[in-house]
């Protein structure tokens, strides 16, 4: 154990923070006004079990340490020395715990990956079939530089000779990293094969995973894959281009997110740095937190389809504790961002400036979609609307957007006004309904039902009683999650051996994945109805409705995808192998 971890576990966080501010006990918490944000209402917890705090206000969290380097303003080494004098522990040079040393190995081998990648890429002959793919799309060698652009081999094995045999790295330790994959035989292989490669960093400017790219003419192939959720890499905390631009990015006070690399790399060789992408189609409150440190807008360019319109309304949610102000960009003729930028770069730039308030694209958005001359329409635009209006605190951009609508639908402001109240009632008779029977409450804007769910059977997990954990993780260990830090959480599980003890198991985690774990601990709406739960009944239901819903989701990508080539009426034969492949594969799952 480090030192660091020791002073840590000797530390008792709810007698610190409870020295410096009033505290009162509120369940198995202790609970007082957030000294980061003004408030009136307690919403700042500290438990005492995981020793961290957070408040469900501003978002301020951390551990022990954390709080005195924030409150009073010490620095990380200040804030140890007070800790260690405190529990008498005379403090020597620090030595390193083993997972401290295996994180900064892993983050040792992902560079040495990320320098391998470029070396193919920029100079060795093999990659000259990558440098004419990037030459073709017009990325310019400053961009392969800045964003240290790789390629990876066709080989099977073409990273593990150069990591494994000749740089002589264990292989658990590339397969931790999410460079390699492990076959049911026990045999290992690239996780990345003949795709363009980029280093995906973390705010600190470390590479923590890759995103890879098909090249040209493997198109029955997945078109991006992306490093799984490892200890380090969590993809919805994922940046790509922040660490890179990020003195733009912090200059220009607002930034503009993307979903694709190439339209980063494009819209920073058409001059505009402030840009970054999100892995996935969600912008997250991890991301939204982050960029709160540094810009006061947030550019939304995605998509203008129904999946670009849910992503706004997610991103509304996501924002909406951060006070940063959200618009979108309407790109011209449903282009994305590197399409547009490559046929006139004038126009991007000039779609960046002519961004709009969130919540009008919505509107706009819903009125193209209905007719608005039509009683039904109108009726099917305020369905659509009134979640995402309702959740407008500020009373005057209220009333902007009401009218904005009314003068639309061409009906009075006070119709539109009373649809909203309507549709507040109805979700706060909902509420307490739920409050009553002691029930998570459901959403009222389009929530991942999935990660809700994950989130949901992780909060009762760590709620069972201590001897029946690691019994029902074992019902999850073959389960892939979304959330978060998940997979991670569950494979420390799965490997403890004592008798379970969330402390013990807690300062064991790494500090980001503590912090996931307390978020999950606790979610304030589960914790409201968690003394009427009977966990030993719903857990069957919950893991087996979770099971359903993943193939239903896996199902639903592959007709996508199927529908797509159903299509086209002169397929080339990989066109047709791949719907083979995409047809038994559906077969294969629904068994």
């Amino acid at each position: 154990m480090s030192q660091i971890q020791q002073v840590k576990e000797a530390s008792d966080i709810v007698e610190i923070i409870g020295s410096r501010l009033s505290l009162q006990r509120s369940g198995s918490y202790m609970r007082g006004l957030c000294p980061f944000h003004s408030e009136k209402s307690p919403s700042f917890f500290v438990d005492e079990n995981l020793q961290r705090y957070k408040c469900f206000g501003c978002g301020e969290s951390g551990d022990v340490i954390t709080f005195l380097e924030k409150y009073d303003g010490m620095t990380f080494v200040e804030a140890l020395e007070d800790l260690a004098k405190r529990a008498g522990i005379v403090l020597q040079k620090f030595t390193k715990s083993s997972d401290d040393i295996r994180r900064e190995m892993i983050l040792e081998v992902l560079s040495m990956a990320k320098q391998y990648y470029h070396f193919l890429l920029t100079d060795h002959e093999v990659g000259a079939v990558a440098r004419e793919y990037l030459k073709n799309r017009l990325v310019t060698k400053e961009s392969i530089k800045i964003f240290q652009i790789g390629y990876s081999l066709p080989t099977w094995d073409g990273l593990i000779n150069y990591l494994h045999k000749k740089k002589k790295y264990d292989l658990q330790l590339l397969f931790d990293a999410g460079l390699i994959i492990k076959s049911k035989n026990g045999r290992y292989y690239d996780r990345f094969r003949s795709r363009i490669i980029f280093p995906l960093n973390d705010h600190r400017g470390r590479t923590v995973g890759f995103s890879g790219r098909i090249l040209a003419g493997n198109e029955k192939d997945a078109k991006y894959i992306n490093s799984p959720e490892t200890a380090l890499y969590h993809k919805s905390k994922m940046l790509f281009g922040f660490s890179e631009l990020y003195q733009q990015i912090r200059t220009s006070k607002q930034v503009v997110v993307v979903e694709g690399e190439f339209d980063v790399i494009s819209s920073v060789q058409a001059h505009m740095n402030s840009i970054v992408a999100i892995k996935g189609s969600a912008l997250t409150i991890d991301h939204a937190r982050l960029l709160k440190r540094t810009v006061e807008k947030v550019l939304l360019s995605l998509d203008t389809d129904e999946a670009g319109v849910n992503a706004t309304k997610k991103a509304i949610i996501s924002l909406k504790e951060t006070d940063l102000e959200l618009r979108v960009v309407v790109i011209p003729d449903g282009k994305d961002p590197d399409e547009l930028i490559k046929s006139n770069p004038k126009k991007w730039r000039d779609a960046v400036k002519a961004s709009i308030p969130a919540h009008e694209f919505l509107i706009r958005a819903s009125l193209k979609q209905h007719d608005a001359t039509k009683p039904e329409g109108k009726r099917a635009i305020i369905k659509e609307l009134a979640p995402v209006l309702s959740e407008i605190e500020h009373a005057v951009v209220l009333e902007h957007y009401i009218k904005f609508l009314a003068k639309q639908l061409d009906v009075k402001t006070s119709s539109v006004k009373e649809d909203i109240d309507e549709f507040k009632n109805k979700q706060q008779f909902k509420k307490t309904q739920n409050s009553e029977t002691q029930k998570p409450e459901k959403d009222t804007i389009n929530f991942d039902p999935r990660a809700k769910l994950e989130n949901y059977i992780l909060f009762l997990l760590f709620h069972s009683s201590a001897n029946k954990v690691l019994k029902r993780v074992e019902s999850l260990k073959d389960i892939s999650f979304n959330l978060s830090g998940a997979n991670f959480i569950i494979n420390q599980l799965v490997k403890f051996q004592n008798i379970f003890d969330l402390k013990i198991f807690t300062a064991k985690l790494p500090e980001d994945i503590q912090e996931i774990l307390f978020d999950i601990y606790s979610d304030q709406n589960l914790l409201n109805g968690l003394n009427s739960i009977n966990i030993e009944k719903e857990w069957a239901t919950l893991i087996k409705k979770l099971k359903s819903m993943i193939v239903k989701e896996q199902i639903a990508q592959i007709t996508k995808e199927l529908s797509f080539l159903d299509k086209k009426d002169n397929k080339s034969p990989d066109e047709l192998e791949r719907q083979n492949f995409l047809l038994k594969q559906i077969v294969k799952i629904q068994k």
